[in-house]
This record gives C-alpha cells, structure tokens and sequence, in this order.
C-alpha cells in the first residue's frame, strides 16, 4: 500500500517537473533581437541601393505593353522586373510620414532593393475624420505628394489604388474609417451614382496638381499602373458582405438593382419568352417575363440555368464596368497601365480579368481572423500541406500575352513556417517571369525597435514586414532571387485553353483549375489562354484544354502521338514528350516531388524540403537534420529553417570572397502568449522587441580561394559584430552557427568576406 502511494505522488511530480523542464526549453530556445536601431548602414553588406536604377522614376516614359507582354517603357523597350514594397498606411502605424520620415523612409526602400511601391488605402486615411464628402485631410495630402516625389527621385515607382475602401470619400463615417458602413466597390459596378463618386475620388486624389513635382500624379510616367477599385470581384464582395453564417432577416444576398438590369440582359440574349422558357424550362417561374419581373438566383455559386446565366450577366457587369473606368481615367489623362477585380481565383473571374489590359492577384497561404488581436486564430500550417497551394493559384491565375503581377501575397505572423515563403515566392515568381511581387505589408520597414506613439509600431502584426525580422530578411532574399534575377526564366510555357462560353455554361464559372494540372506550375511556367487552339504548339510548350470533351487533357504539342494524354497520370510524360523536361527531371508528382524545367528549384513536400540552386544564390529550407544543395551543405540543423547564402561581389558563390548568409527561422513578441500549445490562438501579443527562435547548425559553403576570409555576425542593419571562427577545410568553408550562443544577441545574417 505504501508502495502504491509512493507512485501516485511521485508520478504527477515527475510529470509537473518533466513539463516544467519542457517550459523552460521553450523559453531557452527563443532570444530577444538586441538590434534598437534597424536603418541600414550606407555601403553595408545589407545595402541592396545598387539594385535600383538611378532616378528619376518615368524617364523613360509612361509604361507600356510589351509585344512578349511583359512590362516596358515608351522609350526603353526592354522588359523590366520590379521588387515591390506594400504601403497601406493607416493612423495606426502613423499614417504618411512627415518630409524627413519620407526622406528617411524612402532611403531605406532603396537600402532593402525596393524599386516599387504599391500604395494601398490612401482614400481611408485622408478621410479619417473628416465629415464632408472629398474633404481630404490637407496635412496628410500634402505629405503624399511629397513621399511621391521622394520615390520618383529616388528611382522608385508606384502603383496606385484607385479605391481601397467601401466607405470610399464619404465622409462623416463613424466611429472610424475602417467601419461597414457603405459599399462602394460593389456599387461602382452597378449604381451610376457610385461610379460618378469614384470618378470624382480619381480626379481629386490622383488628379490634384503635386506641388513637389509640378504635375498630377496620375500624369506623372513614374505612375507604373493603377488598379482601379482594389479586390472588388463580384462575388467575392458578395460573399465578403455577407454576415457568417447567413441567417433569415440578413438582407437581400444581391443589390436589388440588379434585378432589372439582369432581366433587361436576358432580354438582349433570348429576345423572347419562348426562347428564355426554352433555356430555363421550369426554372422560369409563371410570374416572371421579361417585360416584367425575373427573379435574382436565390443562393452563390449555384449550378441552375437561372444561375448560369447570372454568372454570365456578372462577367459582362464587371468588363463594361472596366472599360468605363478605363476610359475616364484615360480622359483624365492617365497613360500608363489598368487593371481591376485582383482577387478571387476561379474561372469565372478569370474570364473577367481577360479583358484586362494587365493582371494582378493577391494570394495567401494562411489569414488570421482578427488582425492579432487577442483572441485571433492562425492556422500553423506549412506550405508542404498543400504544396505551395497559395503560389500555385497566382501561377494558374497568369494570362499569357498580358503583363503578371502579385501585389499581395504573404504567409503571415504568427505562422511559424513563414520562412518557407522567403525562398519559394521569389524563385517561382523569377522562374515564371512574372512582372512584380509585392509581400503585403501595412509598412514595409521599421526604423527601430524602440518606443512608439502608434500601435502597429509597438509589436509584430500581421502584414508589419518592417517590424517582422523573418518577413523583412525574406524580402533580402527576394531581391536577389527574383529583381537581381538569380534564378533564371524558363523559356517553357504550359497554356491552359479555355472557351470562356464553355466554362460558363458548364458551372458559371465556378472552376478552378485542377490540384494535379496545378502542381504542373512548379516544374514549367503556366498561364491561361482564351485564344482560338489553331496551328501547332512551339517547342517548349505545352497546350492543354480546360473546356473539352475531356476536362484537361493534354490538346496539341510539337509531337502529335502525346496528343490526347490523359495528364492525370501521365503529367512528367507529357512534358517530357512535349520537351520541356528531360529524363533526368526528378519531378514525381505522386510523391509530391517536383523540379523545375531549369532544374534550379526543388519542392519536396514529401520530406518538407525547398532547394534553390543558382551560381550566386543558393536556398535550403528544412525541417532540419542534414541537407545539401548545390554550393551549400546544412548538417546537424537543430530545427526547421532557411538556410540561404549570396554572392556580393557579381561572382559564383564558389569564387566568391563576399557572401551574405540568411538563417531564418520564426519570430514573436516579447511577452507573447498563446491560448494553446499549437500557438493558433493569441492570448496576450506582447511588445517589441521581438524574440528570434535559435538554431544550430553547421554550415558549409564551397569555396575556391577561401584563405583571409573572416565571418561576423550582422545586426538587422548591416552592422558587423563580434566575429565568429570560419574553418578552412580543403574546397570549402564551414561555420558553426548557434544563434543562441552569440554574445550579442540572435542574428539573422552573416557576413564572409576577406578583410
């Protein structure tokens, strides 16, 4: 009996001490960022300025389409690539800086390899407390037009939202801008009275002489393009609008508008009764006519005639909604490049964005859904659970013939696995050739970690890249991967054909392209084609159908027995038989294995592994343990991370004597607190300064004359600190890094280089 009593209080004991040992192994791998000050030091190994040409932004004119349908300039027909920074400011983070923060901020830009900036949310934060329609707050205007000056002397574009905001320059919306008050964006697709409130928002905002440059930035060529009204998809507004779940006594799912003028298109496509009676059989109800009342569809994403054809009225609202604000901004003077409806990633929507002079999408792996607020829930998902899902439907979503660009994407804090995105957004993005990306962001730099006034500067959020020591470094990353161009462009296009008619009639448009035809996209470059499949593909492509008898089976390639092949089982033939991979291709799709067409990138989502392999950039992103790619071998990684290293002196890393290591692992507040032990759920957000979570490893980076080089730790500003032992042996240099173990602090880069 004494016995048994022993065990039942020593075990609960040991169990309290074992979790209490686990707890404390906890905090011992995170470390506090020591770094106050984040400006980064003129001529550092940081300072990425020389990736931005020499201002001013626009000398080479207004941009163009190119004929290959990428992104040029009047006078500089040369395809041109752009890194682009996210501005979608708010009172929360400080709204636009004063004339020496612009300075200051524009300055860093161009240190972090910036060359554009996409400014969102503008028309909320010069309306923030003001109660009469248009009445921008004259401060905060006044400090746009400089901050836009700054940028096109700096050499840095812009691209403009047209309208972020539903509650759009109407003012006294209470209790803040940010408020469900009205809904602007649907209504500019339907009520003329929205649409004259936006054209009126353009030419106010966008069409105001800029006292800093002379001109109005809509006429000022260092505007690269706007985009209309931002993510306003119909049915995306719809569903966005709609209370969740949905319950008796929400309203009308549609704007009662809408009924007359779907029953006044129906009208145009039947001409008649009968021959409406003849498409809808019973779904035309007794009372309905097309001299009087025809009902709106009932539910969202229905699959009935009526539904059809609603989905086909909504394409048609959505491209003669853009071609009015096409031509008004053009009237207005505006020359460079439009676009609309950048979310919403179905066929549907993909029929609307064909008539579109330039595409953009956003797209994300995880979202939270309060903002980080206590309370808020992420899910702690790795992109290797999908298969880098979130890029392949940017990569589904591409037009060929059109420019690409991603203005928002992200995998956001808390998400411990962000730094999977550092290495797989851009070399995707570079390998396909898109026009520019863009990591969402409310600011994309923080000066520092030290007290601040405004709330988003006081703490890691979601989308603060600046305050997000992984989200910013992945941006380092970025530049050299995708603007620096390291990973190359494969030649090789898959072309997904689709008869826009087909598809609607098919589903109203309610598709999106197939999971295994979609994983396609990280081995060749992929995009739609709404043109007539005449002739015979290139070598190099690949041209498959979404709208035929089968619903994508391989069309047409340059060798007519592949004709025909079923893809779902066949994919790595098919490509192989159209030449755009060789037998060598590691790519096995049915263990979720895939390799590029130039063999640089390797997404094993099998064993949780992202390689990059380029002459002056190599990426390693693992669970950890043992991993090698190209020039650099990772042993004995104590965790999940990304291991990056960059030539700096224009050489392959191998003759290389100055290099940049990353190693990215996560990061969270000090003081931060979960509700559970996944870390889903926020309890309490804590402050700055963030802590990093520590690593070791031991490095190992192929080097061909690798006598005088020294390593140092670096701050978050590009300062070098204590150095760190760097041992020769044979062809190659190997560190010993412990993150935890620096004196000064967790670093999230090194710098090599002789002295």
């Amino acid at each position: 009996m004494f016995r048994l009593l022993s065990s039942l209080i020593v075990v609960p004991l040991l169990i309290t001490l074992l979790i209490a040992a686990r707890n404390v192994l906890a905090e011992d791998s995170w470390k506090t960022v020591t770094d106050q000050d984040l400006t980064v030091s003129s001529g550092s190994a940081l300072d990425f300025s020389a990736m931005v040409a020499t201002g001013p932004a626009g000398k080479y004119g207004s941009a163009i389409v190119l004929s290959d349908g990428h992104i040029g300039f009047e006078r500089r027909s040369t395809p041109e690539r752009f890194l682009c920074a996210s501005l979608a400011l708010s009172p929360l983070s400080g709204g636009m800086p004063d004339k020496a923060g612009s300075e200051r901020l524009v300055r860093e830009l161009a240190r972090t390899g910036y060359n554009l900036v996409r400014l969102a949310s503008v028309d909320a934060l010069l309306m923030t407390g003001r109660f009469k329609d248009f009445d921008f707050d004259p401060e905060q205007f006044d400090r746009l037009h400089y901050l836009l000056a700054q940028l096109k002397e700096a050499g840095i574009y812009w691209i403009v939202d047209g309208l972020t905001s539903d509650n759009a320059a109407w003012g006294d919306v209470r209790p803040h801008r940010w408020v469900k008050k009205y809904r602007t964006k649907m209504d500019v697709l339907t009520d003329p009275k929205a649409f004259a409130h936006w054209a009126t928002l353009i030419e106010r905002l966008w069409g105001a002489k800029n006292p800093y440059t002379g001109i109005a930035p809509m006429h000022d060529p260092a505007m690269l393009g706007m985009i209309l009204v931002n993510e306003g998809s119909f049915f995306y507004l719809v569903e966005a609008y709609r209370p969740h779940p949905a319950k008796a006594g929400d309203g009308p799912l549609y704007p009662p508008q809408l009924a007359p003028q779907f029953r006044d298109w129906l009208k145009a496509r039947y001409s008649n009764y009968s021959a409406l009676r003849s498409a809808w059989g019973a779904e035309l109800k007794d009372r309905e006519s097309l001299d009087g009342i025809v009902d709106l569809p009932a539910t969202v994403r229905g699959k009935g005639p009526r539904d059809i054809d609603f989905a086909r009225f909504i394409v048609d609202v959505e491209q003669r909604a853009y071609r009015a604000m096409e031509k008004r901004v053009r009237d207005l003077g505006f020359k460079g490049l439009t676009t609309a409806f950048d979310n919403w990633s179905y066929l549907g929507a993909d029929i609307t964005r064909s008539s579109l002079q330039w595409v953009d999408l956003h797209s994300y792996h995880v979202l939270p859904n309060n903002h980080g607020e206590p309370g808020s829930r992420l899910v702690q998902s790795s992109l290797h659970k999908n298969t880098g899902q979130y890029i392949r439907a940017l990569s589904n979503a591409r037009q060929w013939g059109k420019p690409f660009t991603v203005t928002e994407y992200g995998q956001p804090f808390w998400n411990r696995w962000r730094h999977e995105s550092a290495a797989l957004m851009p070399a995707v993005a570079a390998h396909q050739s898109w026009d520019a990306i863009c990591q969402f962001a409310e600011s994309p730099i923080q000066f520092d970690y030290g007290p601040s006034q405004f709330v988003r500067r006081q703490a890691i959020y979601p989308f603060s890249v600046g305050g997000d020591p992984i989200a910013h470094a992945a941006e380092r990353l970025a530049a050299m991967l995708y603007l620096r161009g390291d990973v190359a462009s494969s030649q090789n296009r898959i072309h997904l054909h689709l008869d826009a008619e087909k598809v609607l009639t098919r589903s109203g448009g309610w598709e999106q392209v197939p999971e295994p035809l979609s994983k396609l996209s990280l081995i060749s470059p992929m995009g739609l084609d709404f043109a007539p499949i005449t002739g015979r593909p290139k070598p190099g492509e690949l041209w498959v159908t979404l709208t035929g008898s089968q619903p994508w089976w391989l069309v047409k390639s340059t060798n007519g027995p592949t004709a025909g092949r079923d893809l779902r089982s066949d994919a790595v033939a098919a490509l192989q038989g159209a030449g755009l991979i060789g037998s060598d291709n590691r790519s096995r799709p049915e263990n979720q294995l895939f390799q590029s067409d130039t063999g640089q990138l390797v997404i094993d989502s099998g064993a949780g592994l992202i390689q990059v392999v380029t002459d002056r950039t190599v990426a390693l992103v693992l669970k950890g343990g043992d991993a090698s790619a190209g020039t650099l071998t990772v042993r004995t990684a104590s965790g999940p991370a990304l291991f990056a290293v960059s030539s700096l002196d224009k050489k392959p890393i191998a003759q290389s004597r100055h290099l940049l290591l990353w190693v990215l692992t996560d990061a969270i507040n000090t003081g931060m607190t979960f509700a559970d032990a996944e870390r889903t759920t926020i309890k309490t957000r804590g402050k700055f300064p963030p802590q990093v979570q520590t690593i070791s490893a031991t490095l190992r980076v192929a080097s061909e004359n690798s006598a005088g080089l020294k390593a140092w730790p670096l701050t978050l500003g590009g300062t070098r600190r204590q150095a760190i032992p760097l041992t020769r042996t044979g062809d190659a240099i190997e560190l010993d890094v412990d993150t935890a173990a620096l004196p000064d602090g967790p670093a999230l880069f090194f710098e090599i280089a002789g002295e």
